[in-house]
This record gives C-alpha cells, sequence and structure tokens, in this order.
C-alpha cells in the first residue's frame, strides 16, 4: 500500500470515528519498519530520536527516565485527567506523555496523532524506555499515523483534554502552531474542557503562543519546566 492510500484511507476512517481500524491500519503500517529499527545500533536510534523529537529533556550524557517522567507529566498535565475522559494528543513520540497519564488515571480513549512512521517504529518495537512502549500497548490508545494538520480536519469527536505535544521547535512545523490549527483543538475541547501545549524554549514563540491562546478564549497559565528555559501552556476552555 503506497503512502497516499494509506493517508486517504486513515482520513476516512477518521471521519467516521473508526478509530479502532484507524489504529489497526497505522500500526501494521508502522511494523513493517520493524526489521530496520531493530536492526539500527544504539547511536543510530538515538540519532532519529533526536532528530524527530529534538530530545525528551535527556543530556547527552544523562538519558534517565525520572526525568523525562517529570517533564512529561508536566506537559500531559495529568493532574487533571479523570477517569473516562476522552483525550487527543498532537505528537507521540516515543510515548512518554502517553505514559505519564495511563499511569495515573485510565482515560476511555486516548487517540494520540504522529506523523513519523520512523518515530513510531521505534516507539512500538525499540524504545529505549520500556514503560513508554508499554503505554502504547493499551487498549485504550489508538494510533493515528497521520499528518495532524488533516487529521484535526477529520475528526468529529468532542474531547475532555488535548495534550499538543508537537515539537520542541515551532519553526519547523508552523502549521501545528498556527492560529487556524489552534482554533480547531479548540473546537474539539468540551466546554471547560482543558489543553496542555508545549511552548518550546524560544520566547518569542511563548509569546506569540500565549497571545494566540488568549485571543482564542482560553483561561492560560504558563508553567515552566524545571531547570529548563521551556514552558508548557495549561488551557482551560471558557
Amino acid at each position: 500500500m503506497t503512502v497516499e492510500s494509506l493517508s486517504s484511507i486513515i482520513i476516512q476512517l477518521l471521519r467516521q470515528g473508526k478509530y479502532d481500524l484507524v489504529d489497526s491500519f497505522s500500526r501494521k503500517a508502522i511494523s513493517s519498519l520493524k526489521d530496520y529499527v531493530c536492526s539500527l545500533s544504539h547511536d543510530e536510534v538515538w540519532r532519529i530520536i533526536d532528530n524527530v523529537t529534538g530530545g525528551l529533556g535527556y543530556t547527552l550524557n544523562d538519558k534517565d527516565i525520572s526525568r523525562l517522567i517529570i517533564y512529561g507529566s508536566y506537559i500531559s498535565w495529568v493532574e487533571v485527567i479523570r477517569q473516562g475522559y476522552k483525550i487527543l494528543e498532537i505528537g507521540t513520540g516515543l510515548g512518554r506523555t502517553c505514559y505519564t497519564v495511563l499511569s495515573t488515571v485510565m482515560p476511555s480513549l486516548y487517540l494520540t496523532i504522529d506523523s513519523s512512521r520512523e518515530i513510531l517504529a521505534i516507539a512500538l518495537h525499540r524504545n529505549p524506555y520500556p514503560p513508554f512502549q508499554e503505554a502504547l500497548s493499551n487498549p485504550c490508545v489508538k494510533i493515528c499515523l497521520c499528518d495532524a494538520v488533516k487529521a484535526v480536519d477529520m475528526i468529529k469527536d468532542v474531547f475532555d483534554h488535548i495534550i499538543h505535544d508537537g515539537g520542541p521547535n515551532p519553526n519547523k512545523n508552523p502549521e501545528l502552531y498556527s492560529n487556524d490549527f489552534l482554533e480547531k483543538l479548540a473546537n474539539l475541547l468540551k466546554s471547560d474542557g482543558t489543553l496542555s501545549i508545549f511552548g518550546s524554549k524560544n520566547r518569542s514563540w511563548q509569546n506569540r503562543l500565549y497571545h494566540k491562546l488568549k485571543d482564542l478564549g482560553f483561561h492560560v497559565k504558563t508553567e515552566p519546566l524545571p531547570y529548563s528555559p521551556v514552558v508548557v501552556f495549561h488551557c482551560i476552555k471558557s
């Protein structure tokens, strides 16, 4: 199956709300890279992770999972999530934010979108953090291999909570931080729903995002990550 035909199928299934099939098609496509990612050296795996995710909060000499989980908890804003919530995530990555949620509370749906087949193949088949890989195998987790900009146009559901972890550098993915995209996310949230969005370490982007979110009617609180120039915006839909 070509990339284009797979994308078309996933888009149609999203429109119909058939998340089990979205997950099935996505995982099957991701599995086609299993042998490739399993053949990579340790250094090659980390190069891909760094290139796609921009790093998850580890340092060159210290890739301790504890720091990653702390940062992931800030990004997921796990303390506002309740049992049975429907959650939408932009940017699956290695499954860090998914892990922080599922290790605390069990949603009824965790729909997570990522466009990188490579990073998802590593996350599912060569994850350097096994607890993250295990979280992604939970039945409530539905993986969507798709461009998030296209995906949100198709989704008809309303969510209790949205996690936007679309990358540390908005300059690389400006569409994921555009007024149009953020407005579409706001429309997918229930009244009084919550949104957590990774705000990068770039001060100009932080200011821009803060004002965009305020203009969309969110109550916004800026949360700095510990010992880091990065901020996360915790938002409540008014």
